[in-house]
């Protein structure tokens, strides 16, 4: 039986004889540099707010889904970076999602999907992305240097997702991201666990900033994966689930949310 990221990676495939570029970039907002934001952040790790609507593993999230509010609210709480899902099947997100908000937002924005060809790359930028996702799991090494080398042609930036120690040394055999994201939540059982974190952060090299991705609830997570080494969150369901995100943002950044 397929694991669901088994079967999200066979739906790509069968999008992609259905992707049609647009002539040029969808957006005139200018390209914003998300390792620059996150390495400037004034909070004591970088934050990756996401937008993010449904998932396999929760279902619904949001049923008053307002993508561009939502992204308005995350930047207000001082977010140095926002993540779009733009996966309609499985995440119920939308491309057109990530265009709306690049043209009212100032920060840089990362299009979180599952790429698996070069087409996706260019799509990304011609969607108006600043940074893509690129995960490790689903691709090899080759492929994963070659979309990451496109990328930064195209003036993106890239997070790269690792999630146990072969991915990751597998991802530093052809590159060393800027960006190196550990995702706690494991992409076949939807498990999720902040020691992922902890185990692999001894791993990443100087020249790359580690960014903890799912399972981040608590101040206490913060402090938890600060220590381990992390430079940076990414975080989508707790932010998603506030009903005022910006003060849980500050809240959670302040060390006022501790359960």
């Amino acid at each position: 039986m397929k694991t669901i990221l088994e079967k999200i990676t066979d739906t790509k495939k069968d999008e992609l004889t259905r992707i049609v570029l647009p002539a040029s970039r969808m957006t005139d907002a200018p390209k914003r540099s998300l390792t620059e934001a996150i390495r400037h952040s004034d909070w004591p790790v970088g934050v990756i707010a996401e937008v993010k609507k449904a998932s396999p593993s929760r279902g619904v999230i949001s049923q008053d889904f307002d993508p561009e509010q939502i992204a308005k609210a995350y930047e207000q709480a001082g977010a140095n970076g926002i993540s779009i899902l733009t996966d309609e099947q499985y995440f119920q997100g939308h491309s057109e999602y990530l265009t709306r908000i690049k043209q009212t937002s100032s920060v840089p924005l990362l299009r979180k999907d599952f790429i698996i060809d070069s087409l996706q790359v260019k799509e990304s930028e011609r969607m108006g992305a600043d940074a893509i996702l690129l995960i490790a799991a689903i691709l090899e090494p080759s492929a994963l240097q070659e979309y990451y080398d496109e990328a930064v042609e195209l003036g993106m930036d890239v997070l790269v997702e690792v999630h146990n120690q072969k991915e990751t040394e597998d991802v530093l055999s052809v590159v060393t991201p800027a960006l190196l994201g550990v995702n706690n939540r494991d992409l076949h059982t939807f498990h999720t666990d902040l020691a992922v974190t902890e185990q692999l952060a001894h791993l990443i090299p100087d020249e790359s900033m580690l960014i903890s991705e799912s399972g981040i609830r608590t101040n206490a997570d913060i402090k938890r994966i600060q220590k381990a080494g992390s430079k940076g969150i990414l975080a989508g369901e707790s932010f998603m689930l506030a009903e005022d995100k910006t003060r849980f943002i500050n809240e959670l950044m302040n060390g006022e949310v501790t359960s």
